[in-house]
Formats: structure tokens, C-alpha cells, sequence
């Protein structure tokens, strides 16, 4: 593992941490207003936060727009329409695109996050 990943892998963890104790802060908060359990709620912030991060992960091209034309009679043409755009879009965002990773709102910190909440549920 060379310097960059290192670095990269605690930034992940510490902000991880972080998510981690800002969902405890909202734990105590929902606690103090509600007669819940700080284990049952810790459990389930844990959880929604794994599930949000599972869905941060998804990413690709849609494939709704190359159905648009289906079962008309100029269905080629819609879709040679929709792939030229989708070039057209890949060059002018691939000129412009920096070398940007926000490790904060990424999903494996927020997958450490939710990890991190439901061990000190388990722990307490």
C-alpha cells in the first residue's frame, strides 16, 4: 500500500468516526425527547446509514433515455440521437473533470460510520 491509499484509508476511517459521532449526538437528542432505548436507536441510525451508503455506491448510465423509442418506427434514430448526446456529454465532463474525492460524504465512510454506530450499540 503506497502513501496516497494510506492516506486516503485514515481519512476514510476518521471521517467514519465522525459520522459515527454525529449519529451518537442524534441518538442522544431522539433519546432525551422520546422514551426509546439508546441501543434500539443507535442499532437503527446504523443501519439507515449503511443502507444510505449502499445507495451513495450505485452509480452508471441510465438506460431510460435509449428506451424512449422503442416500438415507434423511428426508434434507430432516437437511439443513435440518445448516444451521440450521451458522447457529447462524456467528452465535455471528461475536459473539465478534476481529480475531486469528497472522502466525507463517500460511501465507505459512511459504511464505517454505520459500522462504528452499531458496535457501540452492541457494546453498551
Amino acid at each position: 500500500m503506497n502513501k496516497r491509499d494510506f492516506k486516503s484509508l485514515i481519512k476514510c476511517i476518521s471521517f467514519g468516526m465522525l459520522w459515527s459521532v454525529i449519529l451518537v449526538l442524534i441518538g442522544l437528542a431522539i433519546v432525551s425527547f422520546n422514551n426509546y432505548n439508546l441501543k434500539d436507536v443507535l442499532f437503527v441510525e446504523g443501519i439507515v446509514l449503511i443502507i444510505l451508503a449502499v445507495f451513495c455506491a450505485i452509480g452508471g448510465n441510465s438506460t431510460g433515455l435509449s428506451l424512449q423509442g422503442m416500438g415507434q418506427n423511428n426508434a434507430q434514430y432516437l437511439a443513435n440521437a440518445n448516444l451521440e448526446i450521451s458522447r457529447m456529454e462524456n467528452e465535455k465532463t471528461k475536459s473539465n473533470l478534476r481529480p475531486m474525492l469528497n472522502i466525507g460524504l463517500s460511501a465507505v465512510s459512511m459504511t464505517i460510520g454505520g459500522v462504528i454506530c452499531i458496535i457501540i450499540d452492541l457494546i453498551i
